[in-house]
């Protein structure tokens, strides 16, 4: 326990320590503080009452206030904001909107982004990675790529775990022609020309019985 009658004080720094913190925290601050201190110190409410010269009920509710609210409770409950802790972080909100042929990516003031609405995957990647990164909402990116919200969360972490690749189309053009080879196309021409010196006309059922007949 602090024993505060072994302790030399100083009249002339207390008055110049004083002035000093009361022109940065200000006068009620600086009350509070002395309070708050005096009551830790063990010194009864009666007599923090009277060396602050401040009723007992005051006293009272500006202890109460500083052991439920913390340091705020120092302050002018007045004041917007604490200027004891730091402000909030403001969440960004992103816009997302549609123009003509080009979507934008809004970021208040720090700009905006323009895509082509053609780059269908350059606007998956950049609007998944700020669904990914809760910037945006599910709705919002659905209703721009044309996909319904639970395959839009699905393809967020498909971004996420597997990178761009996994959201590329692998389904690829047909690359040989099964039924109609060239043999098969020979012959459909072959028999083309039969047919018009034979009755002067073709169709493509006649070609078809031919052709079957044929081959």
């Amino acid at each position: 326990m602090i024993n505060c009658h072994t302790i030399p004080f100083s009249q002339e720094l207390q008055q110049h320590r004083m002035t000093k913190a009361q022109s940065i925290l200000g006068n009620k601050v600086v009350k509070h503080i002395i309070c708050f201190i005096l009551y830790i110190f063990g010194v009864d409410r009666k007599s923090i009452s009277d060396l602050l010269s401040t009723p007992p009920g005051t006293i009272r509710s500006i202890i109460r206030a500083i052991l439920h609210d913390g340091l705020p409770a120092l302050e002018d409950r007045r004041r917007r904001s604490s200027t004891f802790l730091p402000l909030p972080q403001k969440s960004l909100k992103v816009n997302i909107r549609t123009v003509g042929q080009s979507v934008f990516v809004d970021f208040g003031a720090a700009g905006e982004l323009k895509i082509p609405r053609q780059n269908t995957l350059q606007i998956k990647v950049i609007l998944l990675t700020l669904l990914d990164n809760n910037l945006v909402s599910t709705r919002e990116v659905a209703e721009v790529i044309g996909f319904s919200m639970v395959h839009m969360l699905n393809l967020a972490q498909i971004l996420h775990t597997d990178d761009v690749m996994a959201l590329i189309d692998k389904r690829k053009v047909q690359q040989q022609e099964y039924r109609f080879t060239s043999d098969v196309k020979a012959e459909l021409i072959q028999q083309f020309v039969l047919d018009i010196v034979s009755s002067g006309k073709s169709s493509g059922k006649l070609l078809t019985k031919h052709l079957q007949e044929r081959c």
